[in-house]
C-alpha cells in the first residue's frame, strides 16, 4: 500500500500536501498516512511506495531549502507537472488560490492579518504530543476544513464569471449593481466596488437587496416591494442594510412574483 509519511504534529502545509495527494493523485487516494519525528534527518530515497511530506529533505519536503515554497505548494507543483491537476479552470483556479494561501501562511507572511488565534493554522495543531491519534485526528479535522474550503473558493471562482453579466447602474444611493446568479453572496459583494446591490438566486427564486456601506437605509426599497408585492415574504433585516425574500435558509418562503427587470426598477426609484 501506498504511504504518505510526515512529522507528527504535521502543520498546515503538510495537512494540505497530504490532501493534494488523496485528492488528484490518482494512486494516492486510498495511501495510509505514518507519523515521525521531526528530527529525522535525510532518509531513505523515495521508492514510489512511501513519499516523505515535510520531512526527509526530499522533493516535498521545503526543509532543504527552498525558501518560497511550503511542502504543499511542492506538492502541487508536482501535480501539475505530471498532469494530475483538474483540467476545469473553476476547480484549478480555486487550488491555486487554496495552495498560494496556505503557502503564504507557512512562510509567515499572513503573521499581521487580524485575529490570528481564530486562524485555521493556529488552531489545527492544538492536540500534539508523541501519540499517533492526536497527529491523525488534527490530519482529519484540517482535511475536512480544506474539502470546506475548496469547495467556497470554486464557488468564488464561478460568482466571477457571472459577475461579468451584472447590470451597473445609478440610484439615490449611489453606484447600483444587479446580477442573477447561485453562486454570489454578500460576501462577495463586500469585495466589489458598488453602493447598492440586488442579487437573485435562481435555484431558491430568491432576492437580496444589500448595501455595505455606513449611512445607507434600505427601508424605503422593503416599503416599495412590499407595496408592490405584499404577499411575498419580504423581509427587513434590523441592521435596515438587506431586504431578503427567500433563501437556502429559508425554503419554506413565498417568493416575490415581480420580475427582475422590475426590482431593479426599484431599486434605481426607491
Amino acid at each position: 500500500m501506498k504511504t504518505l509519511v510526515t512529522h507528527i504534529n504535521p502543520h498546515l502545509d503538510d495537512i494540505c500536501a497530504i490532501w493534494l495527494f488523496k485528492n488528484f493523485h490518482p494512486v494516492f487516494k486510498e495511501a495510509k498516512v505514518e507519523f515521525i519525528s521531526a528530527a529525522k534527518g535525510n532518509l531513505p530515497a523515495e521508492n514510489g511506495e512511501k513519499v516523505y511530506i515535510g520531512v526527509g529533505r526530499g522533493r516535498f519536503d521545503e526543509h532543504k531549502g527552498d525558501l518560497e515554497d511550503a511542502a504543499a505548494s511542492l506538492v502541487w507543483k508536482y501535480l501539475k507537472e505530471e498532469g494530475f491537476a483538474p483540467k476545469d479552470k473553476i476547480m484549478a483556479g480555486a487550488l491555486e488560490e487554496l495552495v498560494d494561501w496556505v503557502r503564504l501562511d507557512d512562510l509567515g507572511k499572513l503573521k499581521d492579518l487580524p485575529y490570528k488565534d481564530f486562524d485555521i493554522a493556529s488552531f489545527i495543531r492544538v492536540y500534539g504530543g508523541k501519540e499517533v491519534k492526536p497527529s491523525e485526528e488534527n490530519l482529519e479535522l484540517g482535511m475536512k476544513i480544506l474539502d470546506r474550503i475548496y469547495l467556497v473558493l470554486q464557488d468564488k471562482h464561478r460568482s466571477l464569471n457571472d459577475w461579468e453579466k451584472r447590470v451597473e447602474f445609478d440610484t439615490k444611493f449611489g453606484n447600483g449593481v444587479a446580477v442573477e446568479s447561485e453562486y454570489i453572496n454578500r460576501s462577495f459583494c463586500d469585495s466589489q466596488e458598488a453602493d447598492v446591490f440586488l442579487m437573485r438566486d435562481p435555484r431558491f427564486r430568491s432576492i437580496q437587496f444589500y448595501t455595505p456601506k455606513e449611512g445607507i437605509d434600505l427601508e424605503p426599497i422593503y416599503k416599495k416591494v412590499k407595496e408592490l408585492d405584499p404577499e411575498a415574504s419580504w423581509f427587513l433585516h434590523q441592521s435596515h442594510k438587506m431586504v431578503l425574500c427567500g433563501s437556502g435558509s429559508a425554503p419554506d418562503s413565498k417568493p416575490t412574483r415581480l420580475k427582475f427587470d422590475e426590482l431593479i426598477e426599484v431599486l434605481k426609484s426607491a
